[in-house]
């Protein structure tokens, strides 16, 4: 029974996408926008590549970095406490 259930449960993650590579577009970059919240951002594109904190430096907070990469594309979605401040994308069809 328990391996029926991990094969169920392995067979539904690859259907939701949870084996597939990182689809970037310039559609899902469009749904970004300035103020969204990392959580906003990441309901939308999912979990970056690759993430980067930093201090801001005079005014304080936090500068975060998503990297969104896969074979062909980049997306790059820059925050500054916790609030979408530029966005960028490379699309290669």
């Amino acid at each position: 029974m328990r391996y029926l259930l991990c094969a169920t449960l392995s067979l539904l993650l690859l259907g939701c996408g949870g084996g597939s590579p990182l689809t970037l577009n310039q559609a899902h970059l469009d749904q970004i926008h300035n103020d969204m919240s990392q959580a906003e951002v990441r309901s939308i594109m999912g979990a970056p590549t690759e993430s980067k904190d930093e201090p801001i430096p005079i005014v304080g907070g936090t500068q975060t970095t998503y990297t969104y990469r896969n074979s062909t594309s980049e997306v790059v979605i820059v925050f500054k406490n916790d609030q979408v401040k530029e966005k960028r994308g490379s699309f290669d069809q």
